[in-house]
């Protein structure tokens, strides 16, 4: 049975820079070196070809150093892997055709969390003084595991008040601040902010309610107002239209509460 990569796969080939012992290993090229990660099993695959000098697919028993980093160049995954002959097979795609490949799998919670799914993966294949090639490298796009972020909210419940060229029109209590983190190619937070109308006529329209959010080094990324329309006093609310975009994986963010006046 034949296994499909998904996606297309780089082909180069690099021969090999210092060979002590090309008889007795009969490998001479490295080629098709890729990453993927594999979401029916929840791991990632790096593949790579072995070749002898008449460019026929071999496997041989190697080691190879792998290392991973984010665009920030942070380490998430390094550590050394024996190959043999188990790891050898067929495989498939649309960019190479079929070729014989050695795979290694990486299961997802091995490698840490960073602040970008996307970065690159770094691999040396050697076999004692008889093998050894130069390092080469493949892209690992929108794939790797993202720091959570958090979001703190300031002595609630909270209660602020909104007032017009004629005094207290309204005052709204802030009792609970939720939040949604999406991981996508540009990371955001959606915020959710609850609470009652405690004094007040909906007569008013809408009644406004200013907000900050600083990130840990108390630098203001977003400061807005939320408007909530057509509440009495005693109603609930719920409103959900904070979005903060471009958030950065691993932080903590603060946000607080103002009135407002016309």
């Amino acid at each position: 049975m034949k296994k499909f990569i998904l996606p297309l796969m780089i082909v180069l080939s690099l021969v090999l820079s210092s060979c002590s012992n090309l008889a007795s290993s009969n490998v001479e090229t490295l080629k098709g070196w890729s990453f993927q990660y594999n979401e029916g099993t929840n791991d990632y695959s790096v593949f790579f070809a072995l070749l002898n000098k008449a460019d026929q697919y071999v496997s041989a028993n190697v080691d190879v150093d792998i290392r991973i980093e984010d665009e920030s160049g942070t380490v998430l995954y390094s550590t050394t892997k024996s190959v043999t002959d188990d790891n050898f097979g067929y495989y498939t795609s649309q960019a190479a055709g079929e070729q014989y490949l050695a795979e290694i799998r990486i299961p997802e919670d091995e490698i840490a969390a960073g602040q970008s799914t996307s970065g690159t993966v770094y691999l040396t294949v050697y076999k004692d003084d008889s093998i050894r090639f130069d390092e080469v490298n493949c892209s690992a796009l929108y794939c790797l595991p993202l720091l959570d972020v958090n979001l703190v909210a300031e002595q609630l419940p909270v209660e602020v008040n909104v007032n017009s060229y004629f005094g207290l029109e309204s005052t709204m209590q802030i009792e609970e601040v939720s939040f949604e983190y999406e991981e996508n190619f540009s990371p955001l937070m959606r915020i959710t902010v609850s609470g009652t109308k405690i004094y007040g006529e909906s007569n008013s329209g809408y009644d406004i309610i200013s907000y900050k959010i600083l990130d840990s080094d108390g630098y203001v990324v977003d400061a807005s107002q939320v408007f909530i329309y057509s509440l009495s006093q005693g109603d609930k609310f719920r409103d959900d239209s904070i979005v903060i975009y471009d958030v950065v994986p691993g932080e903590t963010y603060t946000i607080s509460f103002s009135g407002y006046d016309f």
